[in-house]
């Protein structure tokens, strides 16, 4: 008996690994399209929307264009909003459960989008996210979720069916994956056990909208460059008043590889102290405007001014950099 129970012991030791390793196996990505290329291949174009091929970034005459991977994306703003037009993709089959892209522009349903077809049916459909004035021509990732289709011929068709304001789509990135990608708030829980929290910046990252809070109530709120890798230069809040407590970090959107929200820090210095003044990225004289909503700290005093036009970074004594024109 004691034998045979030992039997079944190694047996079951033996088997829970390899159960384990089979479960958290992700397979490697499906490349539908990069758009890397002069052209757009075995895609079909109609209208004039989509050029001839695809576009190098931002196209004349539109807000500068960000978020996309490599060197080329699909940009409806050719020669501007006025321009229609429709780019279809060959058939693929579908080999995931996910598939991920980059999308931004318009955000009208059935007029700025992409679809997925199944039969000649749309089964799934995205736009960008902007109707109105302003808003950023910046991509994010979004997931059709299509685990219902595995093993079906799908088609994609992305779309450019409006013209004045926002009529345009940008795609890029398109892949099946085991994996969804698509943004989301994310927000992350970090008891205060030091004076100053560091908040690594990479200039000309995607901006997100932080907001600190305690106990329900939001003690700060900003827009930061986020680095996901190696920062430009650091920014920092003084925390001191609540040391002890549990401070909560919320994103309004992150993607879910993203190493942000894990590389911010507490210190009871500042972040490189000797540098405040001094950093390539950071301006250093009111002849070179910072661009408005960069959070920078004001000095020695570990608290934060939005820029809106250009800051001495010549400190007075007792409260760090004197910023023009700065809100608080």
């Amino acid at each position: 008996m004691r034998l045979f129970l030992g039997c079944i012991l190694a047996l079951t030791l033996w088997n829970a690994p390899c159960s384990s390793a089979q479960t958290n196996t992700t397979r490697t990505d499906i490349l539908i399209a990069d758009f890397e290329g002069t052209r757009y291949g075995s895609w079909t174009a109609t209208g004039d929307a989509f050029g001839p091929g695809p576009a190098r970034g931002t196209l004349p005459g539109q807000m500068t264009v960000s978020g996309y991977l490599g060197q080329g994306l699909v940009n409806s703003f050719y020669r501007g909003d006025e321009t229609t037009g429709t780019l279809t993709s060959p058939p693929f089959g579908v080999e995931r459960p996910n598939l991920n892209f980059l999308i931004g522009g318009g955000g009208y349903p059935g007029e700025t989008c992409i679809n997925l077809m199944i039969d000649g049916k749309t089964v799934r459909s995205a736009t960008g996210p902007n109707r109105e004035p302003g808003g950023s021509e910046r991509l994010r990732w979004h997931t059709f979720a299509i685990r219902e289709f595995l093993g079906k011929q799908a088609v994609l068709q992305i779309i450019d069916r409006r013209t004045g304001g926002w009529g345009h789509i940008n795609v890029d990135q398109i892949v099946q994956s085991d994996r969804p990608r698509q943004a989301g708030p994310a927000h992350r829980e970090l008891p205060i056990t030091h004076r100053y929290l560091h908040l690594p910046v990479r200039t000309g990252a995607s901006k997100q909208r932080m907001k600190l809070s305690l106990d329900g109530r939001t003690i700060r709120e900003f827009e930061i460059e986020l680095a996901e890798g190696k920062p430009d230069f650091w920014v920092f809040t003084d925390l001191a008043p609540y040391r002890g407590k549990t401070l909560r970090i919320d994103l309004d959107e992150l993607d879910p590889d993203s190493r942000g929200l894990g590389s911010i820090t507490q210190a009871e210095e500042i972040p490189d102290a000797g540098l405040v003044y001094q950093e390539a990225h950071r301006p250093s004289s009111t002849s070179r405007p910072a661009a408005a909503g960069t959070m920078t700290p004001t000095g020695w005093s570990g608290t934060w001014v939005r820029i809106t036009s250009s800051i001495n970074t010549t400190p007075t004594a007792g409260t760090g950099a004197t910023c023009t024109g700065a809100t608080r």
